[in-house]
């Protein structure tokens, strides 16, 4: 018999002490996040952190030997390096030790049509967001997704941080009333490095800059839809009207790099949102504020340990993820308080969820993103793109 490992760290309501078996790992593939990608690295990362996927397959470039090459430096059979993602569906629907679920890191462009075609073959789905380029894509997924009995997990990760899973409990419980305004920033610098010309654009950036492939507005598709998600997140709500300005204000490339958006949500609370990947400086600064009735809540991503908590009848309190003034954030903490967990943990937590789903046949309220929120985040962002264009409020 398998000797059973103990998993050494706190996951999950309830679930410390869930036991793994070595050899019941879940067989993962992956298609895109070929060489040089990051998103493709963190993916592969996150999955392997709590032990929970053995990585089997993939296809990694449209470039054929690039793909092949590639699989095999990560350790894949050659067999299993494939040249498209068509060919390894039907493949790894066939084999008797096939993979039981995909991560997609490729172009929003493109997630519709590889998912369909593995959800078609009861192949679970983790999917890098957002959902989709467009709205009518998303509402296709969702649909697809809907009717299937496949697991899907949009990964939305800065939800995933602990102090995240702390501010949306903190929200809950009535802890700052009644929400009345809510304020993101995600600013990014990359499309104004000095780096960056006219000529050499479509080179460095690639996809990034190309509607056709990232969507119909590119800062939004990029971050934009992050920082929609934190909102509905944490807040419970959703939007309910949009009033959109998104401009090209960096010469250097064709394209929109910055938005800021006006929103009523649903129980009459107002808010604003600025989103640029051109904001000289600002290098991945997420911040989410959130104000209610009796305080407020401020976390910054630069800063993920600590959530400020300013309750309108006392002091300020900073809150420090699994100390004893937090205790809920020790659910999705995997080191003790004291000593850093950023990013990738909060990756992770994900793919954890996505792998606990998958055992469990289980569903908690703070589990992963789904379609669910990729289909929301996919009607704010068309929402915005026909308000910028009107230059007037557009219901999502």
């Amino acid at each position: 018999m398998a000797k059973k490992e103990k998993i050494a760290f706190g996951r999950l309501d309830k679930m410390r002490n869930d036991q793994l078996v070595n050899n019941k790992k879940i067989k993962i593939g992956f298609v895109g996040g070929g060489p040089n990608s990051f998103i493709g690295y963190s993916h592969r990362l996150a999955s392997r952190f709590d032990n929970r996927f053995e990585f089997v397959a993939g296809v990694f470039s449209r470039d054929i030997k690039k793909s092949i090459s590639f699989g095999l430096s990560l350790g894949l059979p050659k067999e299993r390096c494939y040249s498209n993602y068509i060919t390894m569906a039907k493949k790894e629907s066939q084999i008797k030790d096939g993979i039981e679920a995909l991560g997609i890191m490729t172009p929003s462009g493109d997630h519709y049509k590889i998912a369909k075609k593995f959800i078609e073959n009861k192949i679970h789905i983790i999917c890098d967001k957002p959902l989709t380029a467009t709205v009518e894509d998303a509402v296709k997924f969702e649909k697809l997704i809907k009717k299937s009995k496949v697991v899907f997990a949009l990964t939305h990760n800065y939800s995933a941080y602990p102090m995240v899973r702390e501010a949306k409990k903190l929200v809950e419980k009535g802890k700052i009333g009644k929400i009345e305004y809510i304020n993101v920033e995600y600013v990014q610098d990359w499309s104004s490095g000095k780096t960056i010309t006219k000529k050499n654009s479509k080179k460095l950036l690639k996809w990034k800059i190309d509607n056709k492939i990232v969507g119909t507005s590119a800062v939004l598709n990029e971050i934009g839809s992050h920082a929609y998600h934190m909102a509905i997140y944490i807040s419970g709500l959703k939007g309910k009207t949009i009033f959109a300005d998104i401009k090209q204000i960096s010469n250097k490339i064709k394209m929109d790099n910055n938005a800021q958006v006006m929103i009523n949500f649903n129980n009459g609370a107002k808010g604003m949102f600025w989103t640029s990947v051109m904001a000289r400086g600002g290098v991945y600064g997420l911040r989410i504020r959130i104000f209610g009735s009796k305080g407020s809540l401020e976390w910054i991503q630069n800063d993920p340990n600590y959530l400020k908590f300013n309750p309108s009848t006392g002091a300020v309190r900073l809150l420090e993820r699994g100390f004893f003034n937090a205790e809920f954030s020790k659910n999705f903490s995997r080191i003790k308080f004291g000593h850093p967990e950023g990013y990738l943990d909060a990756f992770a937590n994900i793919y954890q969820e996505f792998a606990l789903s998958l055992k469990n046949n289980i569903k908690k309220r703070y589990f992963f993103p789904n379609e669910d929120e990729g289909l929301e985040t996919a009607k704010f962002i068309d929402a915005c793109k026909k308000s910028s264009k009107k230059k007037k409020w557009i219901k999502i």
